[in-house]
């Protein structure tokens, strides 16, 4: 699997779209969090499709560092939190509101530790056999094991909601987890965040069915 600049806005623009009319589906205020999620996988990947373009053309070199923190801004730091309250915010199960609330305090201490990281330490980007590799100084998501404490706040408040549908989104981002990690573990940051892109196009179907 390849991807370019022309996959990063292709996905863009379709998901952001999506989430635009996801948005317009949501007709409760404990919704639109979740309803966004769509617009902001697009905006993650709008950021990726300028970081390729800045990589592979020195003329647009001076995208690379705002359009590097752009996308891991969303992967490391927006999304463990965004996820958790999200979700939070839609359920009805009072034990499954503690579950995902306790993902939450999860995802509000990685978004200080992420973010402590990348104002403490270099972060780079570089293109690597067709993917995008990312690097926080020395810190390398390489490891078998790197990733997952990101997936409790990131991924299991789905699996723990008890909206059906959700749960079935939930299980899919964990199934691409494990494939981006056995087949794309360099670059699993970026190939991840792309297949829970696409993945996050069925909120649209979620809203629709609860309408």
């Amino acid at each position: 699997m390849c991807f370019s600049a022309e996959v990063s806005f292709g996905a863009s623009a379709v998901i952001s779209t999506v989430g635009v009319i996801a948005i317009k589906k949501s007709t409760k205020k404990e919704q639109l969090f979740f309803a966004m999620i769509p617009l902001l996988f697009g905006v993650q990947q709008f950021f990726e499709g300028c970081l390729w373009l800045a990589l592979q053309h020195p003329e647009y070199r001076y995208w690379e560092s705002p359009a590097t923190f752009g996308f891991l801004i969303f992967a490391q730091l927006i999304w463990p939190v965004w996820v958790p309250l999200s979700t939070l915010l839609i359920e009805k199960n009072k034990r499954r509101k503690q579950l995902i609330a306790g993902s939450l305090s999860l995802g509000i201490a990685l978004f200080l530790l992420l973010g402590y990281r990348m104002v403490a330490y270099d972060v780079t980007a570089q293109i690597d056999q067709q993917h995008i590799f990312y690097t926080v100084g020395h810190f390398k998501s390489t490891n078998w094991w790197s990733g997952i404490f990101y997936l409790l706040p990131a991924a299991f408040p789905f699996v723990f909601s008890s909206n059906r549908q959700i749960n079935y989104m939930g299980m899919l981002m964990l199934l691409f987890f494990v494939v981006s990690k056995v087949f794309y573990l360099k670059y699993m940051i970026s190939v991840w965040c792309l297949f829970a892109a696409i993945l996050s196009l069925y909120i649209f179907i979620i809203l629709k069915r609860n309408e």
